[in-house]
């Protein structure tokens, strides 16, 4: 038995690793991982539990809809032999340091709030900073910046700083805001005499009140399995219900004839979202997240530019790094590397690069780097293990239409550039805004710069969204937990 736990524990820590980064164009939140590892309320455990960080990566998933979202751990030097922790996790911690998948620090003191300070990534908490507040006032002045992390039904929930603490037992009810991608259809034939209630909302949000925080859909628009695709082929319009409900008539009564679409949508919701949700009979409304502030002038700064370490095996900013750097400490008013302490070279202008997350179903799967020396290549099952494949995520006909390699992503003159790579050939949404009509163009076996709210469909439901420009709506489940292999003694291994 013992074997086998310690077997599970290792797939699970594999699995969160995946989700862990200090490139700093890659993360999408901050955190203290000694502070999350020690925060027992999460499950009653041990003292210090290294797999209270899967937690933390499971609830950033759930804040942002993101089944990819990546985390930028920062951890202090005494962490990596912390006695209470196993022989196991002091590995694997080891190994995550080494790989530059964590950022490790003599001290940890403000280190988190300053990486958020200079990104603009969300902090996560566990407890309140205002010891901080003097050097970064946004700690108080913009608490939406600021997510606490709390215990819920034995997992976490993140919490945006100003919003009440959901109930421990997580059964917590909330009213959401945020853009349907389905019109509104009455649960009952509506009557075509009696005049439409009133609103206050805004033309372009729906408020449903009572969604449950555990997952439950909300009325409208739910069904128990979803609608089907006609044919392989993808379309650039919304794919229509396989069949017309007698709500759907009533509706079509009682409602004026819809007027022109915009952002390829009914005139009114004109917030972009890709087309999978359309093509479904379960949509959750979700209301919009805080995903990531301007940098600050120090950070954009910082960020411009490209550093290396007096230590070249240095996993931060050392030559042999792979990934994007992470951003460097200020000591004195001097870039200093966080690991080592002395302070950084300038060797030149960071070459651009940018965050593209593959959507399926409007859910965000994955979510990887493009770069000015790193091109990439997607597809259903591309050759270089390195490349984006997609293939586990689609059925039958989709898989069948994407290629292998499908296209390539890369940057030119700045700007993220695609080719197309496939038989079938790649679908590209024009949106210089999201309340922007938008326009189609295929391309064969040429390339296209992408710019503003430009995206890439590879199938219908299957695309390409460059940077923070995120889908407002999910349809069906939550995203996976990186603890579904954990098996419930794992919690409180001892070793």
């Amino acid at each position: 038995m013992g074997e086998a736990v310690r077997f599970e524990v290792s797939r699970v820590m594999d699995t969160i690793e995946q989700r862990l980064t200090t490139d700093v164009t890659l993360a999408q939140a901050v955190v203290d991982l000694a502070d999350v590892a020690r925060f027992v309320a999460l499950d009653g455990g041990r003292p210090i539990n290294l797999l209270r960080l899967g937690m933390v990566v499971d609830a950033l998933s759930r804040y942002l809809i993101d089944a990819g979202a990546m985390l930028y751990p920062v951890v202090g030097r005494e962490a990596l032999s912390e006695a209470a922790l196993t022989s196991k996790e002091r590995m694997v911690l080891g190994r995550w340091a080494d790989d530059g998948l964590i950022e490790v620090t003599p001290v940890v003191a403000d280190r988190p709030a300053e990486i958020a300070d200079f990104t603009g990534l969300p902090l996560i908490v566990v407890r309140d900073q205002p010891q901080f507040a003097a050097r970064f006032p946004w700690l108080v002045d913009s608490p939406e910046r600021v997510l606490r992390l709390t215990p819920r039904a034995g997992g976490a929930v993140l919490t945006p700083g100003g919003e009440p603490t959901p109930p421990k037992d997580g059964k917590e009810r909330l009213v959401v805001k945020g853009t349907a991608t389905l019109p509104i259809i009455p649960l009952e034939p509506a009557d075509a005499e009696s005049p439409a209630a009133p609103s206050d909302l805004p033309a372009d949000e729906t408020e449903i009140s009572d969604v449950s925080a555990e997952g439950e859909s909300s009325e409208q628009g739910e069904s128990s399995e979803p609608v089907a695709e006609a044919a392989p082929k993808p379309s650039p319009r919304p794919a229509k219900p396989a069949a017309t409900t007698a709500a759907d008539k009533a509706a079509d009564k009682a409602a004026p004839a819809p007027k022109q679409e915009q952002g390829g949508r009914p005139d009114g919701l004109q917030s972009f979202t890709a087309r999978g949700s359309q093509r479904a009979g379960r949509t959750r409304v979700m209301r919009r997240r805080f995903t990531r502030a301007e940098p600050s002038g120090v950070g954009a700064a910082l960020m411009a530019r490209e550093w290396r370490c007096g230590e070249p095996e240095c996993p931060a900013f050392g030559r042999f790094r792979r990934i994007g750097q992470p951003v460097p400490r200020m000591r004195a008013g001097v870039p200093a590397c966080p690991r080592h302490g002395q302070a950084v070279k300038d060797i030149g202008p960071r070459p651009p690069a940018f965050a593209v997350s593959v959507v399926v179903e409007d859910l965000a799967r994955r979510r990887f780097v493009v770069g000015a020396d790193r091109p990439v290549i997607v597809g259903r099952e591309p050759a270089d293990p390195d490349d984006i494949a997609v293939g586990q995520w689609l059925h039958e006909a989709a898989a069948a239409w994407i290629a292998k390699e499908h296209l390539k992503l890369e940057v030119r003159d700045g700007h993220p550039v695609v080719t197309d790579t496939s038989e079938n050939g790649t679908l590209i949404w024009k949106r210089s805004a999201p309340e922007i009509k938008e326009e189609t163009e295929r391309i064969y076996r040429k390339s296209y710069q992408l710019t503003g709210w430009d995206s890439v469909e590879l199938y219908t439901g299957v695309e390409l969204i460059v940077g923070d420009h995120r889908l407002q709506t999910i349809v069906g489940s939550e995203p996976a937990s990186v603890l579904l292999d954990a098996p419930t003694v794992a919690l409180r291994l001892i070793d």
